[in-house]
Formats: structure tokens, sequence, C-alpha cells
């Protein structure tokens, strides 16, 4: 049987040409062509930039921009800790992920109805229901993100799955860029595109990304798993859930790294209505931080994804680690200067936008890689849920850092987010390379 030979560190393997693996090809690149139109319709729509200005300048409150990131965070991480068990009962995933697909469009499409005839009429009204179908948009994302990466690590061999993020990223970054400049000018205000009709405007770019990209993953060819376990209900999917937490220390000290970089949360909704009402840049410069995310991202994807296939996902999420430690410290110097320099410090808060990406960019790339190493393969949904059910609780902070927001200056949010990131460096010293514990 013939195989394909793949080197990477010190190791070689062997991709088998077995069944599995025969369009493994197609699979590939129907996968990053998703995650470019994914990456581009977020661009449009970004929610720590665009859709929290938007918020906070139709209710007047920080509180809904930081209840935005919580909505996002909590029904992505929270919901599939319920059906973990239920997922891996099934022999194929796509028809799940498709089913998710149209509830994400009809959260989608019912938050542009919000914009469109409630906003101009309603704002505190629009916004509650804005956020509402925005958390119908991520609880279903976040049950089919479950039914997503099963597939992905069944269609994408291992020693490519750096360059598959890496790829997604980049190219989707590249189309960002203009994104971003369309953005600039869509928001610059005209009187065909007056508030709130011009973010409306924008999610319509986003929902037409989002529509064609999951036709296009839905279009996969899914290989048949070597095994399914029987589907489990949700008290026996908790006890499953205890029990791997008990066994695996190497899985908790990763969920615990994870969990104090998850304190920068508490500032992430808040870079850009610091910028915008402390810094007193104009709204249109949000156009201006989006590229400036969109760039780091573009670098970052070709190093990461070159060091995660030719050193190890965990080399990568170390290094990314360190490099958090860079956006809330360099919002602190803008901070700092901006008493003795103006406004015109708001220019350079882009770079905290660049260097958001370029460290998240890598965590990204590198921390789901690397708990899908440690998983075993028929309960990869499981570890999934484990690790996003643990992080659910963290996204509250945006909604703390909005009511403390009311109290204190925006320097305290952006101290304990650093202070989070440096706590993340020390712990994450502990992670050990995942095949050391097989």
């Amino acid at each position: 049987m013939g195989s394909i030979r793949m080197d990477g560190d010190d190791q070689r393997t062997e991709l088998v040409a077995a069944p599995q693996w025969r369009h493994w090809t197609k699979n590939f690149w129907l996968g990053v062509l998703n995650g470019i139109l994914f990456k581009v319709g977020i661009t449009f729509t970004h929610p720590s930039t665009v859709l929290a200005v938007f918020l906070t300048k139709l209710t007047g409150s920080e509180i809904f921009a930081g209840l935005l990131t919580a909505v996002a965070g909590i029904g992505w991480f929270l919901p599939p800790m319920f059906v973990a068990g239920y997922v891996e009962g099934l022999r194929r995933k796509l028809p799940l992920y498709a089913h998710m697909a149209f509830w994400r469009a009809i959260g989608w499409l019912l938050m542009m109805a919000c914009v469109v005839y409630l906003a101009p009429r309603s704002p505190i009204a629009a916004a509650i229901c804005f956020l509402a179908s925005y958390g119908l948009f991520t609880v279903s994302g976040g049950i089919g993100s479950l039914a997503f990466m099963d597939i992905f690590a069944r269609t994408v061999p291992f020693r490519r799955r750096g360059i598959y993020w890496g790829a997604r990223m980049f190219l989707g970054s590249v189309l960002g860029i203009a994104a971003g400049g369309l953005i600039t000018v869509v928001l610059k205000g005209n009187r065909l595109l007056a508030f709130p009709y011009d973010y409306a405007f924008l999610m319509g770019c986003s929902f037409l990304c989002f529509a064609i990209a999951w036709l296009t993953f839905i279009s996969i060819d899914e290989p048949e798993p070597l095994w399914t376990p029987r589907p489990r209900g949700v008290r026996e999917q908790l006890e499953a859930m205890r029990e791997l937490w008990s066994q695996r220390p190497d899985f908790r000290q990763l969920i615990f790294v994870r969990l104090l970089l998850d304190i920068g949360l508490i500032a992430l909704p808040f870079y850009s209505t610091f910028a915008i009402q402390t810094l007193g840049a104009p709204p249109f410069l949000l156009g201006t931080f989006v590229i400036a995310e969109t760039i780091g991202a573009l670098i970052a994807n070709v190093l990461w994804s070159f060091l995660a296939d030719a050193k190890s996902n965990l080399f990568v999420l170390k290094l990314s680690i360190k490099l958090a430690l860079l956006p809330s410290g360099w919002a602190l110097l803008v901070a700092v200067a901006a008493p003795f320099f103006g406004s015109a410090v708001a220019v350079l808060f882009c770079v905290t936008y660049f260097f958001l990406a370029f460290s998240g960019t890598g965590i990204a790339i590198s921390f789901t890689n690397y708990v899908l190493e440690l998983a075993e393969d028929a309960h990869r949904p499981t570890y999934l849920a484990l690790s996003s059910a643990s992080e659910s609780g963290m996204m509250l902070l945006p909604v703390l850092g909005g009511l403390l927001l009311q109290f204190a200056p925006h320097t305290v949010l952006f101290a304990i987010a650093f202070v989070g990131a440096l706590f993340s460096v020390l712990t994450s010293r502990r992670l050990t390379p995942a095949f050391a514990t097989f």
C-alpha cells in the first residue's frame, strides 16, 4: 500500500493511503476556503471592534459591549458540554454541522433585522434583541464546532494541520485588509448609509461570506470513523468529563494556563471604546484598527503555521502566550502618553490590535491542535467540550469589565489583563509534549 512521507521535528510519520485519506487533498482545500470566507466575514463585523462600538453608540453604555463578548463566549463554549456525548455517537457529523449552520444563519438575519427595524425606533430594545439573536448564532456555532473539529481531525493529516490553520487565516487576512478598507469608507458616514444602516450593510457583507463558507464545508467528503462509541446522555457525559478531568493532569494544566490567559477578556471589548471615547479617535479609525489586526494575523500565520509543523504546537503555544503580554502592555503605554500628546496617540493604538492578532493567531492555531494531540480519537468531542466548558465562566469577565468602567478608568482593565497574561506565561512552563503521555 502506498504512502506519503511527512517529516517534522526529529520525528518521521507516514500517512498511509487508507480509505480515510482518499479525499484528503480536496477536503483540505475546501476547509481552507471555508476558513478564508469566515475570516473575511468576521472582519466586517469584528465583535470586539465593530460590534462593540455599534452597541456602545446605540445605547450610550459600554456594558452592552461587555455583554456582547459574554454572550459570544458563553454561547460558544458552554453548550458543547451537554451535547458532546450525543455527538460522539454520531457516525457522520456533517449533517449536524449543516443543521447548526442553518440556525446560525437565522440568528444572524435576526440581528440584521434588529439593526434595520428596531434600532432607529427603540435603541435599548434593539440592543437586547440583538444580543438574544447573537446568542442563537453563537450557541449554534458552539454545537456545530464539535462536528467541525471531529471532521477536521478525520480529514486533515496530523503533519498538515499547522499549514491548514495557517492557510485559512493567512489568505483570509489578505482579503481582510480590503474588508478593513471598506469598513473605513462605510463608517465615515454618508447620506445613503447613516447610522445604524452603515452597520447593517457591514453585517450583510458578513452574512454573504458566512453563507458561502457553510456551503463550502458541507461539500466535504466525510470519511467513516474507525469506530463510533454509543451515545451518552447528559448525566453520563458529565460523569465522563469528571473522570477525564481527574485522570489527565496534563490536560488540567493546559486548561489552567488557558484560564489565566482568559483573564485578558476583561479588557478585550474595551480597547476600541477606549480609543473612541477617551483618546478621541474618529469612528472610521475602526477600519484602521481592523487593518492593523489583519496585518498582524497575516504575518503571524506565516510564522506560526510553519513553526507548528516544523517544531510543534506546544512550542507555538508557549511562545504565543509570552507575546500575549504585548497588547495590554502597549495599551497601558499609550494611556500614559495620552495626557502629554493628546488625541494624536490614537493612531498609535493600532499597534494594540497588531499585537492582539499576532499573539492570538498563534494561540488559535496551536491550542486546539494541542488538545487534539492529547485526546483519544473516539472521544475528541468530550475533550473539546470540557476545554470549552471550563472557559465558559470566564466569558462573564467582559460584563465585569463594563461594570468596573463605571467606577474606574480603562487602565485598570488593561492592568488586570497584563497580570493574567504574566501568570499564564509562568504556568505554561509546566506543559509537556502531548505524545510523551502515551
